[in-house]
């Protein structure tokens, strides 16, 4: 932790967030990942949402104690649904979503998908379904540029940098064009072929999103998962990631090693096991 309570995640978040004008934190929780940007100088301002009273009472005080009311606002939402269709008002050129699971990041994103579309960059480290993730961004029109990892208390946490394909409207203080040149993506392959640079979920309601992703992960061929679960990009914290591999490895074996032959969950596991061994092996085939 530090002055602004940040865990190990957020202080990673907090590393990669490039300069911008008007940043959007959604679920911001106690606040502390927008004052600390605020305060280095980062981001010029900065607008707080929660879904619950708590968190976001609690935010306002920290903003408060540290004297940014004028740079920092806050918002009780779902999302960004209670500012929908105020693009003029809340021009974000940059937003960060952490802490929440996958699909809820997912939700918020597709749910207000104007406000991302007008971004230049933004930032998210979700908890599960990190592949369905990828996946929706992938065809979606978005780039993830960069992403690294992070291990706090026992737990492997992502953190993703994601670009419009198209660049965003909202310039702000950030040009995609000037994004750091070391946090270029090289993935084992380039992560970023299949990209569908339209929206292949425009018009979908968000209740069909996690089936359809569901279906096009299971019916991905194995060679590909391996990019959607465990992609290594260069420039990752390396002994993190193989250290996350090798857990996975041990538990996925030693489960296996528990079930009787017969097992209907043994297909499951072996699949599973197969997309590690993959990623573990094209990752040791990389000079570091």
């Amino acid at each position: 932790m530090n002055r602004y309570n940040l865990s190990k995640r957020l202080l990673k978040v907090a590393t990669l967030v490039e300069p911008a004008a008007f940043l959007a934190d959604i679920g911001c929780d106690h606040g502390f990942l927008a004052i600390s940007l605020v305060k280095s100088g980062k981001v010029k301002r900065a607008f707080c949402s929660d879904i619950n009273e708590g968190p976001l009472k609690r935010a306002s005080e920290h903003i408060k104690e540290f004297g940014l009311e004028d740079k920092i606002s806050t918002c009780l939402s779902d999302g960004l649904l209670a500012i929908k269709d105020k693009y003029d008002d809340y021009p974000f050129d940059s937003a960060v979503i952490c802490g929440m699971g996958g699909l809820m990041g997912v939700k918020i994103i597709h749910e207000a998908d104007e406000f991302f579309r007008r971004m230049n960059v933004f930032y998210i480290q979700l908890q599960s379904d990190i592949e369905l993730v990828r996946l929706y961004l992938k065809n979606s029109g978005y780039s993830i540029l960069f992403e690294d990892m992070v291990l706090e208390d026992g737990k492997y946490y992502t953190v993703m940098k994601v670009v419009n394909v198209g660049g965003g409207t909202n310039a702000g203080e950030l040009q995609t064009k000037s994004i750091r040149p070391e946090c270029a993506s090289f993935a084992f392959v380039n992560s970023n072929v299949g990209i569908n640079r339209d929206n292949k979920f425009a018009g979908t309601d968000f209740n069909e999103v996690p089936v359809i992703l569901k279906d096009m992960y299971d019916k991905t061929d194995i060679s590909d998962c391996v990019d959607l679960k465990y992609p290594y990009y260069e420039g990752m914290d390396k002994e993190t990631y193989e250290s996350f591999l090798n857990f996975l490895i041990n538990k996925y074996e030693t489960i296996k090693s528990y079930l009787p032959d017969d097992s209907d969950r043994l297909p499951v596991i072996n699949k599973e096991l197969k997309i590690m061994y993959q990623a573990y092996d094209r990752f040791k085939s990389i000079k570091h």
